[in-house]
């Protein structure tokens, strides 16, 4: 009787199991889509990196001088009504290196320093930004790492897009329910990714200028569109 009741407790819990692991791996039909968003304005912000790259015999005479040159170029960035409080050091670096001679082909074993400063400047008046590239190479830069243009306010934006994305999604899994002949139940996911798109200019002053009394013209600039993409993903139960 006692090896009777343990088989009989045995194959109760075996078909307890049996259920339970029944329930826990059966999920619900469902149907995925993603849908993809995208709103643009025309930007109303442009970023500028400028700055000098030196090299001179003596560090403390490469130091000063890329210093001096800094200012020069900061000082005529406000003069073209940038504000001093949308302008910020990027990097700053010394460091020592050999003479090369590019005429012997090798190291002389004398040294030299060399000093990069980089400033970044946001110009919020677009059409000015021809002007302060210019004013800025002019004083003393002598090397602009390009030019990216972006919307400030991107709030809106984003809504639009996010719109957009949500009723791509939902339209893309209508089109799967009705070719597979179900119906859209309820949502049991919702997932979103953002990306920004920041327009940039490819001009650069490298190695020009450099308080030299070189007098650079005001270059054409198009900043083109900023845009704003958001991508979503949905996911449906199926009602069969």
């Amino acid at each position: 009787m006692k090896r009777t009741g343990f088989v009989i407790m045995l194959v109760i819990f075996t078909l307890t199991g049996m259920a339970m692991a029944q329930d826990y791996w059966e999920y619900p039909a469902t149907i995925s889509s993603t849908g993809y968003g995208t709103a643009s304005a025309e930007p109303d912000v442009a970023s500028v990196v400028f700055g000098v790259n030196i090299t001179r015999s003596e560090p403390d005479i490469a130091v000063n001088d890329a210093a001096r040159l800094v200012e020069a170029a900061m000082a005529a960035a406000r003069r073209e009504g940038v504000e001093g409080e949308d302008m910020q050091t990027t990097s700053y670096n010394l460091w020592v290196q050999e003479v090369w001679d590019d005429y012997d082909y090798e190291y002389t074993g004398e040294m030299e320093y060399v000093v990069t400063h980089y400033v970044k400047a946001d110009i919020r008046d677009i059409s000015s930004v021809g002007d302060v590239l210019a004013a800025v190479v002019t004083a003393g830069a002598n090397s602009i790492n390009g030019v990216s243009f972006y919307v400030e306010d991107t709030a809106s934006l984003y809504v639009e897009a996010r719109q957009r994305a949500a009723e791509h999604a939902r339209d893309k899994a209508e089109q799967l329910a009705d070719n597979f002949g179900v119906t859209l139940g309820e949502i049991s996911s919702i997932s979103e990714w953002t990306n920004n798109y920041y327009p940039t200019s490819g001009m650069a002053y490298d190695n020009y200028g450099g308080g030299l009394g070189y007098y650079a013209e005001s270059p054409p600039v198009t900043p083109g569109a900023f845009s704003i993409s958001v991508e979503v993903s949905a996911t449906y139960e199926i009602i069969q």
